[in-house]
């Protein structure tokens, strides 16, 4: 069950997910291939009709290291271990279980920023462009 948080929280929280990535690239050493580890993504979903009942049923049906965060009209999740495909394949299975349009974008780590900020200013850039909304009071 992922878990809503605040959006004044976003910034701190994505932060600091990119420095327990580093943590865990630099103290843990273990056999199995970790390189899912170090992706990041920022996942941007706008609905066409507001819906309450689509972010209880977001939160109840994902991962407990899902963070969901809500910017007026967007939706946005973060996905600690989630690769662009995987996120793609995420909003596929949104579209199938809601039916109904929605638009998004996706921003992900290292791809689209090594760094928090750097992530973070990308992705705004990509909801701005993308989803022709402006999202820089985060």
């Amino acid at each position: 069950m992922g878990i809503l948080f605040d959006k004044k929280d976003f910034l701190p929280l994505v932060g600091y997910s990119f420095s327990l990535l580093g943590r865990i690239g630099k103290e843990l050493s273990l056999a199995e291939d970790l390189s899912v580890l170090r992706n990041i993504t920022l996942l941007g979903i706008r609905f066409d009709k507001k819906d309450e009942s689509i972010l209880k049923a977001l939160i109840d049906s994902t991962r407990t290291s899902d963070a969901f965060f809500v910017f007026e009209d967007l939706l946005v999740l973060l996905l600690f271990g989630t690769d662009k495909e995987g996120a793609i394949h995420i909003v596929n299975e949104l579209k199938e279980f809601f039916g109904q349009n929605m638009f998004y974008t996706i921003a992900t780590s290292p791809e689209d920023g090594d760094d928090a900020s750097t992530l973070v200013e990308n992705f705004r850039g990509m909801v701005k462009l993308k989803l022709s909304l402006d999202i820089y009071t985060l």
